[in-house]
């Protein structure tokens, strides 16, 4: 068992061709709508696999918890459109 809190930011990396983007075509912060700037894995429990992978602003780079939020209120709302496709197609 750790003994570290969780979650907790991994890895952040710069991804400079998203800088040479135009603002439209960038990718948005997973916590706020601004353009983002750094890839960010967040490690949730101890378990290797079980991380989750984000987009991050500057602001936002070093906060779990928002980025986290974001990510999972990114999927329910895939979630609600793939069931609302299927849901239309029957």
């Amino acid at each position: 068992m750790s003994g570290r809190s969780y979650p907790r930011i991994g890895r952040t990396s710069l991804q400079r061709k998203w800088e040479k983007l135009p603002a439209k075509a960038a990718p948005k912060c997973s916590a706020c709508s601004q353009p983002a700037r750094f890839r960010v894995d967040i490690e949730v429990n101890w378990f290797r696999g079980d991380d989750e992978c984000g987009r991050a602003c500057n602001e936002h780079k070093s906060d779990a918890l928002a980025l986290l939020a974001g990510i999972e209120r990114h999927q329910a709302e895939q979630k609600a459109l793939r069931e609302a496709k299927e849901g239309a197609a029957s």
